[in-house]
């Protein structure tokens, strides 16, 4: 059995640090000559985890754009706002170890009556229910709130305390919530199917700051700095030390791997609750003198830097930011196949997946990249070109300023209409119960597609005179993608009709789903070749007639793009016998997709004969 030396499993060139980005790199164009939006942050930031790390990426990003006043009310001092008044962010902590919830409620209040926010945007569960109150109370406009993790399980008094808050939260979310941005597909669909309003929840995949290598030496010196032999292999971690974080399994792994690679070291970089037991499981092991546990570091990149493969044993996950930095630093990556992860990493190609709880399979994979060291720097460097490529700051900058940019330009309309309205009473309390309005918004669009299915002439005049026609779904890899290339392929010769997809939360370059790739070439259509488009101004005013899968979809995009309203229309309109929505089989197996494309197909096939038709006709 082959076994690595230190850095044989990875080129290693030392510690990472972020490349500076030039002014061509972040300008955005805005969207209008109208005064700059103002977007205010409310984040409790009683950690330095995470979300707190998205959040500083963020606004690094929106710092720089020219239409965008960017101001943050922390509930905590500490790293965060150390890293966001570097980069020149107006901060105001109204500190939660001095002042009781309603005390800062109260200051929220009286602090946003005096800053003409456009849109306050939370991310944790006290500062959405103390600041979505807030806001409403203040007259801000737009609510948007970030979800970075699923609910983590706790015991005692804590976690009575999150339980009442996470009630709360909901119930601010379901009332006053404009958009909600999951940072994964999987948390998207969870939060869907926990009742709330699939038109209002959208994904925004985590980005990264972009890292740049320096000198090799550097890993050396960490290496010995922590008493690791230049010849070990060393599998680390990063992150809190929770129970969610599943590092006791990670122990447990490096107990069974220990055997089979005598020179194994585990570094785990990071602080929290389970130290303790942590080492003592260590010690019943016996293994406690390979372990290095470094508590709370400011240099966790390097430490990242200095392993030959990071494993990330999570039991729930939204997109996480570590796993994010060690792809990019050109780390091989052993994770659990929970949450968002999967989105992520492609099985034996950019990582390997394994069960979570499950030790065994953790030191298997983990024993894999070690006998094969080659095969180990091909997946460090595939994952560091999906992250360098995928999941960058300015990707995830750009999807999050299009949905601002979005819900300012309807609400600033909104407003100019109604300027005869008072300031209180029926506003504020459409603002307050925004969510039944919505719903009403939704029953009337699939009432106005019933409509259309009963009498299509409108949509058959619209078709007869299409030379652009778009198709939309959320992320277009599965249902947009076959529909327009089935309606490519269904349209008779001579036909010049132009035919685009894109995705209303897609992220860009994506390729289309494997179960899609499959069943699409039983029916002869080709997706091998397909990438995914976010949906843009641009691709919405050069089309005709948009067909879209769902009445939330309707909803969606006649709220980010109010004039297509009148030439966005269901993909079934023209097909009375199928099903009114086409759901999105992301989640099934491949029979699910193969009902999902025979109800794609139906719908497709009238679209095609009269596109063919009318333009024969001209």
């Amino acid at each position: 059995m082959a076994l690595s030396a230190a850095g044989s499993l990875r080129k290693h060139s030392g510690a990472f640090l972020p490349a500076p980005a030039g002014p061509a790199a972040l300008a955005v164009v805005p969207a209008s000559a109208t005064s700059p939006m103002h977007i205010c942050h409310v984040m409790s930031a009683d950690l330095w985890a995470g979300a707190e790390v998205q959040l500083a990426t963020t606004a690094a990003f929106l710092k720089a754009q020219p239409d965008i006043r960017l101001s943050m009310v922390l509930f905590n001092e500490g790293r965060l706002a150390s890293e966001l008044r570097r980069l020149g962010v107006d901060v105001t902590v109204f500190d939660e170890m001095r002042s009781g919830s309603i005390a800062i409620f109260s200051k929220l209040v009286r602090f946003l009556n005096t800053q003409h926010a456009d849109v306050v945007h939370t991310h944790r569960y006290k500062d959405t229910v103390l600041g979505a109150v807030a806001a409403r109370m203040a007259g801000v406009p737009h609510i948007v709130r970030t979800v970075h993790g699923l609910h983590e399980p706790g015991t005692g008094w804590s976690a009575l305390k999150l339980h009442a808050y996470e009630a709360l939260d909901r119930l601010a979310l379901r009332g006053m919530a404009d958009v909600l941005v999951a940072v994964s597909k999987h948390m998207a669909g969870v939060l869907c199917q926990s009742g709330f309003w699939p038109g209002m929840v959208t994904t925004i995949h985590n980005g990264i700051d972009p890292l740049t290598t320096v000198s090799a030496d550097r890993v050396a010196r960490i290496r010995q700095d922590l008493g690791i032999a230049p010849n070990a292999l060393v599998i680390g971690t990063a992150g809190r030390l929770v129970p969610v974080k599943g590092q006791a399994d990670l122990v447990r792994a490096v107990a069974l791997l220990k055997p089979r690679v005598p020179h194994v070291r585990l570094l785990v970089a990071g602080a929290g609750p389970l130290h303790g037991e942590l080492v003592d499981a260590a010690a019943r092991l016996g293994i406690v003198d390979t372990c290095v546990f470094t508590g709370h570091r400011a240099d966790v990149r390097d430490l990242i830097s200095a392993m030959d493969i990071f494993a990330l044993p999570s039991l729930s996950e939204g997109i996480p930011m570590a796993l994010l930095e060690a792809m990019s630093l050109g780390v091989p990556v052993v994770a659990t196949r929970v949450g968002g992860i999967p989105e992520v990493i492609q099985h034996r190609f950019s990582g390997l997946l394994a069960p979570p709880g499950d030790a065994h399979a953790l030191a298997e994979a983990c024993h894999e990249l070690a006998r094969y060291p080659d095969w180990a720097d091909e997946i460090g460097a595939a994952g560091q070109r999906v992250v360098r490529e995928e999941y960058t700051r300015e990707r995830a900058g750009r999807a999050l300023l299009d949905t601002y940019r979005s819900l300012v330009r309807v609400g600033r309309a909104k407003r100019a209409a109604s300027t005869r309205t008072p300031r209180g009473g029926r506003r504020l309390g459409h603002r307050i119960f925004g969510y039944p309005s919505r719903l009403i918004g939704r029953a009337v669009q699939r009432e106005r597609m019933r409509q259309i299915r009963r009498d299509p002439a409108e949509l058959s005049a619209a078709l007869r005179s299409a030379r652009s026609v778009l198709v939309v779904c959320h992320g277009n890899i599965i249902r947009s993608a076959f529909a327009a290339e089935l309606l490519r392929q269904s349209l008779k010769p001579g036909v010049t009709v132009s035919v685009r997809s894109a995705g209303l939360a897609a992220t860009p370059g994506r390729p289309a789903h494997p179960n899609a790739i499959a069943i699409a070439a039983t029916r002869q259509v080709a997706l091998d070749r397909h990438v995914s488009s976010p949906l843009a101004a641009e691709l919405v005013d050069a089309s005709d007639v948009i067909f879209v899968m769902e009445v939330s979809h309707l909803v969606e995009l006649s709220a980010r793009f109010p004039a297509a309203r009148a030439k966005t229309f269901l993909m079934t309109c023209l097909a009375p016998a199928v099903g009114l929505e086409i759901p999105d089989p992301v989640n099934g197996e491949l029979p699910v997709f193969q009902s999902c494309f025979a109800h794609l197909s139906d719908a497709v096939a009238p679209v095609a004969q009269l596109l063919s038709e009318a333009v024969v006709c001209r």
